[in-house]
């Protein structure tokens, strides 16, 4: 059964409320409801929607949060977009944005069916949560051996170069 978040404009399966908002579901959807497929800013807002464009679906844009300082420091639209389609058009939004690598395949909620679409994509690595003193470790570390590799890179040349000199001598 599919349920739908009237605040958020999502879709999810067999859920009484929406874990966003905490908004009760409910299940009448109508065709020209408009239902959340995706997330974006900057290039990646532009990339979807121009994939939507291209197979005629309609779309909209609803900015999550308005970002004015950074747009006036920038002169980019750095707000991040919530573009949502009319539930008509889910199913064919969706595969095109799995085809663009947009969204994942597990995202999907199928609008015809009951049960979320199989992951056909191979399972991806899952990493632990690293606290706070082991990232600091980490970052340490990697700028250390970041700066000894430039040190070897910058003292090879040198070498290579006193080489090369000592043969015009």
């Amino acid at each position: 059964m599919k349920y739908y978040c009237n605040r958020c404009h999502k879709l999810y399966n067999d859920k009484r409320a929406c874990p966003n908002c905490n908004e009760v579901l409910t299940k009448k959807i109508s065709d020209s409801s408009h239902i959340a497929i995706v997330s974006a800013f900057g290039i990646e807002k532009d990339r979807i929607t121009a994939a939507l464009e291209d197979a005629d679906i309609p779309y909209a844009e609803r900015a999550e949060k308005k970002e004015a300082s950074a747009n006036a420091v920038t002169g980019i639209d750095n707000a991040r977009y919530k573009i949502e389609v009319p539930y008509s058009f889910y199913d064919k939004a969706m595969e095109i944005l799995i085809g663009i690598n947009a969204v994942s395949p597990d995202e999907y909620v199928e609008s015809a069916g009951d049960e979320v679409q199989e992951n056909s994509s191979p399972k991806t690595e899952e990493f632990e949560e690293m606290s706070s003193g082991k990232r600091i470790a980490v970052r340490v570390i990697s700028a250390v051996l970041f700066i000894l590799l430039v040190a070897l890179v910058i003292g090879g040349v040198d070498f290579i170069t006193g080489i090369i000199k000592g043969l015009f001598v």
